[in-house]
């Protein structure tokens, strides 16, 4: 990873251009940049009041930090020139080069850099108010703080709608990477790592560029203790068709991410709210350690809202055991009820001593978080002090207590900034919006990651072809799969194939593209005429047909998918099987390599799960068998010429797991 002090912290700043650069020099002037800024226009005598050089030759030291505003040719040239002179690095502003299709002029500007790195091109720079320093070509709305978060965004306008965020989040930094040509997002992430008062990271992606580095800061992160949050984008077949024309990169598949994420630690959000509001809780007291939240509100209507919109999250509202709910029931009267999500009533209302109790009481456990949901009157004309009255007793308690305890608006407009203020004061978090809030919690608890070993890099194919499926069999036997024994032959040697086999058997015409569909499988044909029956019946083929044993121990059918997923990795997908995968959608995935203990937790988060585990009085099924089959099928093909494998099903059985059809693409070596 290059080093990125001179250009994200520098102590000497060129601006070239004319209205973007203007506006560079008057943000770093509001921001209090104490060393010299030198515009560089052959024209104007000054921008923004400081005085303008003719040209980049003619600065009187070699600048740290180099903004260039000027269009897309003028860049290539400005950036030779800043490389030449040895400038700590640069942020191309300009437009039009990848993401129009010029990539040879992104190639020539990559290569007029040498080896000074740059953001872009396409990008609206950084601002670093750690370090009073803003090459952004438009306002922002980061604050000066000590500490704080940060985010590394691929959208320039979407990084300046973040700036403006009003939900109390200390954003320090802001970078955009724009294009990427020469230093991506895993690089701004890295060099945000050095700086000791960056508590948490967000990223706004659209793709990652090299998937390898990312993981390697992925891991960095987690190594020092400062947690990732992603947003990502391009997820939609619509989204990744504009991400792809937005930036020219290549927006992968939204499950690939999402392993990738997994794989590393990697917290996800799916809203611009959501991405502030996890960083707000992770800079102001670092990670959940778990998902076992409190949820305390004076109304039943508040919990029952609360248990619904959990729902699409992983948060659980466990039951207080006995021990806990008397010492809560000794602070209430006898008409509250005690469950989780727990309706305290009004009857404390006002009272912040018994309240304090109450809520004492409840964060004397074993929870990982409590919330309080808390609407105040916003109008300068209400008077709110019950409402900080409630939030001092759960500020007294959490003290009391040293668990953590956050407070929620229902609806993000009900915390208003002076009341969020008193919040954070009393060193609890003020999460805006209850759905954001659920979400941020559950981000929050994204465990570091445990040291598995790096994912396997993958390189997208050229021509592919399709092996048939007899072929894909023995491949698969060679590497110790399981695979019913069978035969290939003409319309006229089934029979007699059928009879080496042994009943019952299963007959597939060759050749066919979605056998199930046209009527070329037959399954569990018991007898020689059941045989014959089933061969009048199906497609003629010149490919031959295949007779093999039919797998009778059967306790669950499973998809195990493994295909090259550029940029990211070999994505391993397993899930529901069977001729209704795509019907029921239950799929969870993983990147290579893969170990069993991975297959079976990530097997036990399918929604068929149970199905595997004896589901109403059914026997399980061996889900060992079927954790080998997967490592054996990972690991025999990847980084070999295989792009996609699909085994659906794979027959699991009270012992052992079978693929009885396999579906194999490779690269065509011809």
């Amino acid at each position: 990873m290059p080093d990125l002090h001179r250009l994200l912290a520098p102590r000497s700043i060129a601006v070239v251009g004319g209205a973007p650069a203007e506006r560079v020099v008057a943000q770093c002037l509001k921001l209090g940049f104490e060393g010299p800024i030198w515009p560089v226009h052959p024209t104007r005598t000054q921008l923004a009041g400081v005085p303008c050089l003719p040209s980049l030759a003619d600065l009187p030291s070699v600048p740290d930090a180099v903004f260039l505003g000027v269009n897309r040719h003028a860049t290539v040239q400005a950036v030779a020139a800043a490389s030449a002179m040895g400038a700590g690095g640069a942020v191309c502003y300009g437009s039009g080069f990848a993401e129009v299709g010029d990539e040879q002029l992104q190639l020539d500007l990559l290569a007029a850099a040498g080896d000074m790195p740059f953001f872009g091109p396409n990008c609206y720079g950084f601002v670093n108010t750690f370090d009073r320093v803003a090459l952004w070509p438009d306002e922002h709305g980061c604050g000066r703080f000590d500490r704080g978060a940060a985010i590394v965004s691929q959208s320039g306008n979407v990084a300046v709608n973040l700036t403006f965020q009003q939900r109390g989040l200390r954003l320090g930094s802001m970078i955009t990477v724009g294009n990427q040509a020469s230093l991506g997002s895993d690089d701004a992430v890295a060099a945000l790592l050095d700086d000791p008062r960056i508590t948490a990271i967000g990223l706004f992606l659209e793709a990652v560029r090299d998937a390898q580095q990312f993981a390697a800061v992925a891991e960095r992160a987690a190594q020092q203790g400062v947690p990732l949050v992603a947003l990502q984008t391009g997820r939609s077949e619509a989204g990744a068709l504009i991400a792809n024309s937005h930036t020219g990169s290549m927006a992968g598949r939204a499950a690939a991410y999402d392993a990738l994420f997994a794989r590393y630690g990697v917290a996800t959000v799916r809203t611009p709210a959501e991405l502030v509001e996890t960083l707000k809780l992770l800079d102001q007291g670092g990670r959940l350690g778990g998902r076992r939240i409190v949820s305390l509100s004076c109304s039943g209507g508040e919990a029952s809202l609360v248990a619904d919109l959990s729902e699409d999250t992983a948060l659980t509202f466990p039951p207080f055991d006995a021990d806990h709910s008397a010492r809560i029931e000794g602070t209430l009267t006898e008409l509250v009820s005690i469950s989780n999500p727990f309706d305290y009533h009004t009857f404390m209302w006002g009272d912040r001593s018994a309240m304090a109790r109450t809520f004492g009481a409840v964060l004397d456990g074993p929870h990982d978080a409590t919330m309080l949901l808390l609407d105040a009157p916003p109008a300068v004309d209400n008077d709110p002090t019950s409402w900080y009255q409630a939030a001092d007793a759960l500020a007294d308690a959490a003290h009391a207590t040293g668990k953590r305890a956050v407070v929620v608006a229902t609806l993000a407009e009900c915390i208003n900034e002076p009341f969020r203020q008193h919040i954070e004061q009393r060193g609890l978090t003020a999460l805006l919006g209850l759905s954001e809030a659920l979400a941020a919690l559950d981000a929050a608890a994204t465990p570091v990651a445990v040291d598995t070993g790096r994912h396997a890099p993958v390189v997208a194919p050229g021509a592919t072809r399709l092996v048939d499926e007899a072929a894909a069999k023995r491949r698969l036997r060679e590497h110790g799969i399981g695979v019913p024994a069978g035969e290939v032959v003409p319309a006229g040697e089934v029979a007699a194939a059928g009879e080496r086999v042994g009943y019952p058997v299963t007959l597939k015409a060759l050749g066919l593209a979605h056998k199930s569909e046209v009527g070329a499988v037959k399954v569990g044909l018991r007898d020689s005429a059941a045989l014959a029956t089933a061969l009048a019946a199906m497609p003629a083929t010149e490919a031959g047909y295949l007779v093999e044993s039919t797998v009778t121990d059967v306790v669950a059918e499973v998809l195990v998918t493994v295909r090259r997923d550029p940029p990211i990795g070999w994505l391993v997908t397993l899930g529901f099987g069977g001729v209704l995968t795509e019907l029921w959608g239950d799929v969870t995935h993983l990147l290579a390599p893969v170990t069993a203990e991975q297959v079976v937790h990530a097997l036990d988060g399918l929604r068929s799960a149970p199905l595997l585990h004896g589901f109403r009085g059914r026997p399980a099924a061996d889900v060992a068998a079927l954790a080998e089959l997967v490592v054996r099928l990972v690991d025999a093909v990847v980084g070999t010429d295989v792009v996609e494998v699909e085994l659906n099903p794979v027959l699991v059985g009270h012992r052992g797991a079978t693929a009885v059809d396999a579906l194999l693409i490779v690269e065509d070596a011809t």
